[in-house]
């Protein structure tokens, strides 16, 4: 997909705070009509929901461990639709719930796999699917979770062009397929707040062996986070690396690591361009208050994707620079919708608008 311009206006449409009980404890709502519009999708329309729990009452005395519920939905005059919900739900005795329910029939693009993909010369082809993925936590101590992790995914690809760059390199997955797995989970939080963290870290990993339906390879994902406060809670200091790496023969295309999008490099022209079975990126980010409800942020990162572990070569990496401004949507929550900007390597761009922080 050939981004060249995306106009997406968030407006505040209902904003309602519960009183739970006499302790004050808040349970926050707020719906935003969403209306955008891009070359390849026309005219957008769509709604876009959030929930925020205050969860006081849980044993992480120490941290505030929201729960959150985002659902949205999209449907475009060109007939396509997305519908997702997010939750991530904090048990009263620490247990968490991170999972996504997915569906989507929507277009997208086909560059190849490889880290050296021409941003100009692609190929739009469906991806019909409905997926659900996340972990479940079982707290050792109040920093300290292990668990498991799981994704099921159902893959229908449609509208291949016949002889195409996509019917001609024929990867793995060109058909669709199902597929489910599991794996071991385990995360490390000593975030201050969940929703919008300005001090501790955040380490995570899982392994899922996707090992039942039409496809057999295995997914292996690191993330780690530190936050620095600057001044007051206010200036925050971020620092994200992340990596994602697969193994055995049969990882179809759709599920190959992916460098860019809105919450990983923000800068590359398309999250389809770079795709391979390894990847790894880092992105640091400065965010700062401004006045009333706006805030701001200058970020940037580096990053690639390779075919194993050994042919990353840095002087093929991606890098991005960007800025994005912030609107608090629940300021008591510290909620935000962000609207960031990123150039990167060979001159591409991206905008992206969002809800809550990239990381």
């Amino acid at each position: 997909m050939r981004r060249i311009f995306s106009l997406i206006l968030l407006l505040p449409f209902l904003v309602c705070s519960q009183e739970s009980d006499t302790t004050k404890k808040r349970n926050s709502f707020v719906v935003f009509p969403a209306i955008s519009y891009a070359p390849e999708t026309d005219l957008q329309l769509g709604a876009v929901g959030i929930w925020v729990l205050n969860n006081e009452d849980n044993f992480q005395s120490g941290f505030q461990r929201q729960s959150t519920l985002t659902p949205y939905f999209v449907y475009t005059l060109k007939k396509q639709s997305i519908a997702v919900a997010n939750l991530d739900y904090y048990f009263p005795n620490g247990q968490n719930l991170n999972t996504a329910v997915r569906y989507y029939n929507f277009p997208d693009s086909y560059f190849g796999i490889g880290n050296d993909n021409d941003p100009d010369v692609s190929e739009k082809y469906t991806n019909r699917f409905f997926q659900v993925d996340g972990q479940y936590l079982i707290p050792v101590n109040e920093k300290v979770f292990i668990g498991g992790a799981y994704d099921a995914h159902f893959t229908n690809i449609v509208n291949v062009q016949e002889a195409g760059l996509l019917d001609s390199q024929r990867p793995i997955g060109i058909d669709g397929g199902n597929l489910f797995g599991v794996g071991p989970a385990f995360r490390y939080d000593t975030r201050d707040y969940t929703v919008y963290p300005s001090s501790g870290y955040f380490i995570s990993s899982r392994i899922v062996f996707n090992a039942l339906g039409d496809f057999d390879y295995t997914t292996y994902v690191a993330d780690a986070r530190k936050f620095i406060n600057l001044k007051d809670k206010k200036h925050i200091l971020a620092f994200q690396f992340r990596a994602q790496f697969t193994s055995g023969a049969d990882v179809p295309f759709y599920k190959l690591p992916q460098l860019g999008g809105d919450e990983r490099l923000r800068g590359i022209a398309n999250a389809s361009l770079y795709r391979d079975r390894q990847m790894m990126y880092t992105q640091v980010e400065y965010r700062r208050p401004l006045f009333w409800r706006f805030g701001m942020t200058v970020f940037s990162g580096v990053g690639d994707v390779a075919y194993s572990p050994n042919d990353f070569d840095l002087t093929e990496f991606k890098y991005i620079v960007g800025v994005g401004g912030r609107l608090s949507l629940i300021p008591d929550k510290q909620l935000n919708a962000r609207l960031d900007i990123g150039v990167g390597r060979g001159g591409q761009t991206g905008i992206y608008i969002g809800v809550s922080e990239a990381f």
